[in-house]
């Protein structure tokens, strides 16, 4: 049996895969923080973002920098409204074209049917390395 935060992020995830902002957006408290490790005057979709416009903007750069080339979500597991969530991807990086595969962890919390908090876990530096055009300087998970 899914729990209703469960199936709140699965229909986000489902909303994202067809980059729909409206749709995206409808998944989202309004005060709900968005939080993306990074620098985001080297990478303009990171950083710590709080309200719907604000996130709109992080997913719209991010929209425009990259491009998913692979994207599987393992088992998700929640407790107390909070859903973690495992994954793996590639995505190719623009304007540099490199390519940069890699293992994060999601961690979003659900409050009434909403996402109140989205935190992503990831390789930050070998993002910001790979959209800048930069060599990596350990081999990718």
């Amino acid at each position: 049996m899914t729990s209703e935060a469960i199936a709140t992020v699965e229909a986000y995830f489902e909303a994202f895969g067809t980059r729909d902002m409206e749709r995206i957006l409808s998944h989202f408290a309004p005060d709900a923080t968005w939080t993306i490790p990074g620098d985001p005057a080297l990478t303009p979709w990171a950083g710590h973002r709080t309200g719907p416009k604000e996130i709109q903007q992080s997913l719209t750069a991010f929209f425009a920098s990259v491009e998913p080339l692979a994207f599987e979500l393992q088992t998700m597991a929640e407790a107390d409204g909070r859903v973690l969530v495992p994954g793996r991807y590639a995505s190719r990086f623009h304007p540099s074209g490199q390519v940069l595969e890699s293992e994060m962890i999601l961690r979003l919390t659900i409050v009434d049917g909403l996402i109140s908090d989205y935190r992503v876990f990831e390789d930050s530096l070998g993002i910001t390395r790979t959209y800048l055009g930069e060599p990596l300087t350990t081999a990718p998970s």
